[in-house]
């Protein structure tokens, strides 16, 4: 990934330049997370030469800085990729942080990536060579320091049984050092220069880690042919000032954002607000619950859409996530989202299994309640895709208030008069993206473009806003998609790994010719129709949440520059069952594979004839729906068009 700028005292090293195969491409990748991995497979299929440079000791990207007890959100199902199968897909699960970094590792050893990888290394500085068109990339090779995690310990699947489970043993007693030190000194103090012993995540040789190893970091200038950034949207902490904040503070109060936060323990017997109710701050609000005096969480005005990671019958909700709900039009999708919500609330109160804990019954009542109360659907409001805050309202008495707050000794004032008493804040606030690669003072003034005349330095805001980007990938600047932006789509529903799939997919048939990108200005033209687009169907949302998009319509608007649209009429009448598993199972990107330059036919049958479809009710009422807009749009009322059914 990328961090501050240091001198180089020595004589600048040559430029290597990075060889690749005759007619192919070499491409520095910048990240090792879910969305580099995908792009490097992608494009070492096809041929082309890659090197990928990433600051953490391991891959996994988000997931190496992640919360005690973390769950994905999207099932392995919809989390997975399509060419690399746990074989669950018959009984989907929630991975934990850690099961998710085993999944991982095994494609990354599947498809032979970590050759590729050069940990502890910072991409310092980008610029473009004008005389011979190369990107000319800057890296400190090693050094970088990586504060303590529990993926830290978690070796690779080729590491000896006894190493790994050495490398548990001792990880846990220097987990528990590097927390209690924390604890005392603060966290931002002590991540940063904490020694410690870890073991390599490849080899399992045992190293140590040292701030003063950044001395002995290489300084490294590499020439490619394309840059492929894949750092990630969760890199570069965003953490408002609130008012009243140093009366707050002056008080003895806390605050930390999320990223901070490891454990629900540390807040033990304390009142916490949480700022925030997003995934991460219901997680988060649910389990201080479980450890506080008190919680409440705060939200402007509507939290996401709420959906319970599982349903009333105990399977995983986003079977319903299927191209069947998001093949109806968005003038039918509040229709579609309240209908649904009625009869989930129904069943919850009156069907659900008798077996079941009231609790979670009155669970998923609620969250029926709250969705109903502000008015929104899965088609128009970004996704809560678990039920963590609700939990903590429904059994442990949390507060949800939905109002503007200002701060003061020991407790948070809202606009509505309200108070809350509180010892600390975690302020689930998100994060802002950032590439100071662009921004390093000796490059950020060259020009990159001599038709624009775009200069290093604004290449930053096209990343920080992704609209700006052709499909939220490609740099307008340069028409062979020469530099790109990997995982900067957020679908609403849906999930990032599989939606950097289809990008990196349609990244690698630019790179390798096949594909053609528009020119400047109609990538630029398209772009902003795109915008336009996103920002009508999801309003507030989509101009807070930068990249906001809807998974099925920007999946198949790659795949059909791709030529990889399933040909639904044609398996409706010919392969009936793959038809229906694609229109009422897990929007899955195995439906992709069916035609082609990516075709693995047989691939996606296998996993077809295991895949589980959605729940009879909710798919019927969406079945119905989109029989209706069928009908209406066939009697030439247009806005009932279905979206490619």
């Amino acid at each position: 990934m990328f961090g501050t700028p240091t001198q180089v005292k020595d004589e600048p090293p040559k430029t290597e330049h990075v060889v690749a195969p005759q007619g192919k491409k070499s491409c520095c990748v910048i990240g090792s997370g879910a969305s580099g991995l995908t792009v490097m497979k992608e494009l070492t299929s096809l041929g082309h030469s890659v090197k990928c440079f990433d600051e953490n000791l391991r891959i996994g990207g988000v997931y190496t800085k992640s919360y005690d007890r973390t769950m994905l959100t999207t099932s392995s199902l919809l989390t997975a990729y399509s060419d690399y199968s746990d074989g669950r897909e018959d009984r989907p699960k929630f991975w934990s942080d850690e099961e998710y970094l085993a999944y991982l590792d095994g494609f990354a050893n599947e498809y032979e990536l970590y050759q590729h990888v050069n940990f502890r290394s910072t991409v310092k500085k980008i610029t473009k060579c004008a005389k011979s068109g190369k990107w000319i990339v800057t890296v400190a090779v090693g050094g970088c320091h990586v504060w303590p995690h529990r993926s830290t310990f978690l070796l690779g699947k080729h590491v000896a049984p006894e190493v790994v489970a050495e490398a548990r043993t001792e990880g846990a007693k220097t987990l528990k050092a590097f927390y209690d030190k924390a604890e005392a000194e603060g966290f931002d103090k002590v991540k940063s220069g904490h020694v410690y012993d870890y073991y390599d995540h490849v080899t399992g040789e045992k190293r140590t880690m040292d701030p003063a190893d950044a001395r002995a970091a290489v300084t490294k200038i590499y020439a490619f042919d394309h840059v492929a950034v894949c750092t990630g949207t969760n890199t570069w902490a965003s953490l408002p000032r609130f008012e009243g904040q140093d009366d707050f503070l002056n008080a003895g109060g806390t605050l930390v954002h999320s990223e901070n936060y490891k454990k629900p323990e540390v807040f033990k017997g304390q009142r916490v607000l949480i700022v925030g109710a997003g995934e991460s701050g219901s997680d988060i609000c649910n389990e201080i619950a479980d450890e506080a005096a008190k919680v409440a969480i705060v939200v402007r005005g509507k939290h996401g859409h709420l959906i319970p990671r599982k349903q009333a019958d105990g399977r995983v909700t986003d079977l319903n996530t299927n191209r069947c709900r998001y093949s109806n039009p968005y003038v039918l999708g509040d229709w579609v989202g309240y209908a649904n919500q009625l009869a989930k609330k129904f069943v919850a109160k009156y069907g659900s299994d008798p077996s079941k804990e009231a609790d979670e019954r009155r669970v998923l009542q609620k969250i029926g309640e709250l969705n109903i109360e502000q008015g929104t659907s899965a088609f128009s409001k970004f996704g809560c895709k678990n039920e963590g805050f609700v939990t903590a309202m429904v059994t442990k008495s949390a507060e949800l208030h939905r109002d503007g707050f200002k701060l003061a000794a020991g407790k948070a004032v809202f606009k509505d008069g309200s108070e809350f008493a509180c010892d600390a804040i975690v302020a689930c606030t998100g994060y802002r993206n950032s590439f100071p690669m662009f921004e390093h003072p000796d490059v950020c003034d060259d020009v990159v473009c001599a038709g624009c005349g775009c200069k290093t330095k604004d290449l930053n805001a096209f990343g920080q806003n992704p609209r700006r980007l052709y499909k939220q990938i490609f740099c307008p600047v340069f028409p062979d998609g020469q530099l790109a932006f990997f995982g900067f789509a957020r679908p609403a529903f849906g999930a990032i790994p599989p939606t950097a799939e289809m990008q990196s997919r349609f990244f690698a048939l630019v790179v390798d010719g096949k594909v053609k990108l528009p020119d400047m200005a109609g990538m630029e033209a398209i772009a902003k129709e795109d915008q336009a687009n996103w920002e009508w169907r999801f309003g507030y949302d989509a101009k807070r949440v930068k990249g906001l998009v809807d998974f099925q319509l920007y999946c198949d608007d790659l795949a059909a520059q791709t030529g990889s649209l399933p040909p639904l009429m044609k398996l409706f009448l010919t392969k009936p069952k793959i038809w229906w598993k694609i229109m009422f199972g897990p929007f899955t990107m195995h439906q992709y594979r069916l035609v082609g330059p990516y075709a693995n036919p047989k691939l996606a049958a296998r996993v077809y004839e295991k895949q589980p479809v959605g729940d009879f009710l909710e798919c019927s009422i969406t079945a119905a729906f989109l029989l209706t807009a069928k009908v209406l749009s066939l009697c030439g009322f247009k806005d009932f068009t279905p979206n490619n059914f």
